[in-house]
């Protein structure tokens, strides 16, 4: 049990890495906004589709790098996610989530949603740096 955490764990850092959240943040930025978000159960547009075979892809060339550079086998980290993923003390792991949307369609748009949201109503930069200005503009007010 001890080797499956530390192997999540590795798999977990990996996933938060900046090579891997730059490369699902371009996947997302470019391709979220090209999807229909439409109710599970009416029918779903093929460009939906064709863009979670893509995201798939990224996956598992993210995965096969993840797997090659620690000298593990596909089984291996299948083995410990299951294992995650089963465990009373189940604890949140993104890299679990990532992994389950390259394997399920309604787990990618649900990840590809979210995504899209973040990305379309976060604040906004000129707002934030209005915002940092004025806090600067205060702090030199009051040790005048």
């Amino acid at each position: 049990m001890g080797d499956q955490s530390e192997l999540l764990q590795k798999l977990e850092d990996f996933f938060c890495s900046p090579k891997f959240t730059c490369a699902i943040g371009e996947f997302m930025g470019e391709s979220a906004a090209k999807l229909a978000f439409v109710p599970f159960e009416e029918e779903q547009p093929l460009e939906n589709y064709d863009i979670f075979k893509s995201y798939a892809s990224l996956m598992e060339r993210q995965l096969e790098d993840f797997i090659h550079s620690e000298g593990l086998t596909v089984k291996d980290v299948c083995d410990a996610c299951t294992v995650a993923q089963n465990a009373e003390s189940h604890t949140h792991l993104a890299a679990i989530d990532y992994l389950v949307a390259s394997t399920d369609y309604e787990s990618f748009m649900q990840l590809a949603y979210e995504h899209h949201i973040v990305s379309s109503y976060g604040p906004d930069l000129e707002e934030e740096e209005e915002a940092e200005e004025a806090v600067t503009e205060v702090e030199v007010e009051q040790n005048a």
